[in-house]
């Protein structure tokens, strides 16, 4: 036997609504692991952007010039840093952030600052970092104690 016209148009409206009504229930849980994902991407992006200390130390009592041992720079970081302190009578300390050149170059300051020693951090940072090897040295009009750290944003 031959369908009319109204069979089909109705078989067509009916499966038409099946997939309307199926639509969200299909698409919903799509579209959930769609903003998780996205979500969690937005996460790890944070949680990966963050500063790391590669070491933490105190140095002294000491008066003048002194250095820390080097140390290597991790693969694939771009910025570091050297967040020192001192406390004690208002003198000033000088800090130089030092890296060795390649192919026998020499050494040079990547970085120097100057602050008081007041018990508050002073930073000195670079933000293109190549070389492998880098270290800190600290001067100092009177003695006190210098706690530093190293720190890399990754």
């Amino acid at each position: 036997m031959r369908p009319t016209r109204t069979a089909l148009a109705l078989a067509a409206t009916v499966s038409s609504l099946a997939v309307l009504t199926a639509a969200p229930a299909v698409a919903a849980p799509a579209a959930r692991s769609q903003v998780t994902s996205q979500a969690s991407t937005a996460e790890a992006r944070t949680a990966l952007a963050s500063w790391h200390t590669l070491r933490h130390e105190a140095l002294g009592p000491y008066k003048g010039y002194f250095s820390t041992a080097e140390w290597k720079r991790p693969s694939g970081v771009r910025v570091m840093q050297v967040k020192a302190r001192c406390w004690g009578n208002d003198t000033g300390i000088k800090v130089d952030l030092w890296f060795l050149r390649r192919w026998g170059g020499g050494e040079k300051v990547a970085k120097s600052g100057r602050w008081r020693c007041n018990g508050k951090y002073g930073i000195v940072r670079i933000s293109n970092a190549g070389h492998s090897q880098y270290w800190a040295t600290f001067s100092l009009d009177k003695k006190h104690t210098v706690e530093y750290w190293v720190q890399y944003y990754k």
